[in-house]
């Protein structure tokens, strides 16, 4: 993983969001998810919630959130720190 690298993907739906997790937590240092606002999508495509539970099953956690516009924002992951000791 380079350090600093970062990519921004938006899934059509919960599978296409796991297997963009298997396949690529260990090639970026961050991975920004674009999600559909409930109130602008029904269904929405993946739901944060859907998002943060596949994430952690990655061993990837969330820090924060950046709006991107009234119906989209996106949400950052990161690995997990390993435990000291």
């Amino acid at each position: 993983m380079a350090a600093g690298t970062s990519v921004t993907f938006e899934p059509r739906n919960a599978e296409e969001l796991a297997h963009f997790f298997k396949t690529n937590r260990d090639s970026y240092h961050e991975i920004w998810i674009v999600i559909t606002k409930k109130k602008h999508a029904d269904p929405q495509p993946v739901t944060f919630e859907e998002a943060v539970a596949e994430a952690v099953k990655q061993g990837l956690i969330d820090s924060r959130t950046k709006s991107l516009n009234e119906h989209k924002y996106m949400v950052r992951f990161t690995k997990r720190k390993k435990p000291k000791g």
